[in-house]
């Protein structure tokens, strides 16, 4: 138990440091899709949406988890995909293997952490849902395992390599551990870097500077946000399941509205941080 604990606030620390600043600027897209639309006043659009879908998040694991978590998963799954350039189905799957990987090799571990993240949630009832996708699970696998081979013999060697020793380490290693790897030793660094050269291409460690100073009072803001909501919902738990529960209600809060902040930018092709201005027809089209 204490090794869990300490992969808790591991993970809580890094997703904290690492994890939290690259949704930092989320204000910034905010402004470039929604400006053209309400002017000055696009703040109090951006700040009742986005608060707005980060309260039905939190909402969704209370009233609705198997709906919340379902679509969490396939949002993530879709949003990881598309931060590495894939779209469609391989950006699923490929986006998706550090959730689906866990749920086919350590059913039981995944039950866990998420009967930690439900409020009043039971392991056994996770674990009887997770074993109903055991099928699909190891259809999906058995299509990974074809699509590397169509990989490597297209000679796309480099990304087969990664793709495999990524779903090895989730197989392999604890889920919390595994996460924490993938999002805070890849997914979040390569988002950094990409706001760091849309803020400076021509001199991107100068960009990241600037990124991260213009994003750490909001990652402190959302931290503080986890944190009560940590403190809401501890009751008399213990320590580990508390910070498994805020890493994730945080994440899930503030992720949903980022992912859909930024699939909007992508469709309209702008940089957020240089406040090109955006075409309201432009807008109309999402």
């Amino acid at each position: 138990m204490q090794h869990t604990i300490l992969e808790a606030i591991v993970l809580a620390g890094c997703v904290a440091i690492v994890g939290m600043p690259h949704g930092g600027l989320d204000h910034l897209f905010g402004q470039a899709v929604l400006e053209p639309l309400g002017g000055r006043w696009w703040w109090t659009w951006f700040t009742s949406l986005y608060l707005g879908v980060a309260g039905l998040m939190v909402a969704g694991w209370l009233v609705a988890p198997a709906v919340t978590v379902t679509m969490f998963f396939l949002l993530s799954a879709y949003h990881f995909g598309a931060a590495d350039g894939r779209r469609g189905l391989a950006g699923l799957v490929e986006g998706g293997a550090v959730i689906w990987v866990p749920l086919l090799a350590r059913p039981q571990e995944v039950s866990q952490l998420l009967a930690w993240v439900i409020p009043a949630g039971q392991p056994e009832v996770v674990l009887a849902a997770i074993e109903l996708l055991r099928l699909p699970l190891i259809v999906v696998a058995a299509g990974f395992s074809v699509y590397l081979l169509t990989l490597a013999w297209r000679g796309e060697m480099a990304l087969a390599l990664r793709l495999c020793v990524f779903a090895g380490l989730f197989a392999a290693v604890p889920v919390l551990i595994g996460f924490g790897l993938f999002f805070c030793g890849w997914h979040s660094p390569h988002e950094m870097w990409q706001l760091a050269r849309w803020a400076n291409p021509t001199r991107p460690l100068e960009g990241l500077a600037t990124v991260v100073r213009l994003a750490a009072p909001w990652a402190a803001a959302a931290i503080i946000a986890t944190a009560i909501i940590a403190w809401w919902f501890a009751e008399s738990r213990s320590l580990t399941s508390v910070v498994v529960q805020a890493v994730f209600l945080g994440l899930s809060a503030v992720a949903v509205p980022h992912i859909l902040l930024h699939t909007a930018v992508d469709r309209l092709g702008a940089n957020p941080l240089i406040r090109r201005k955006l075409q309201c027809t432009s807008v109309a089209t999402i």
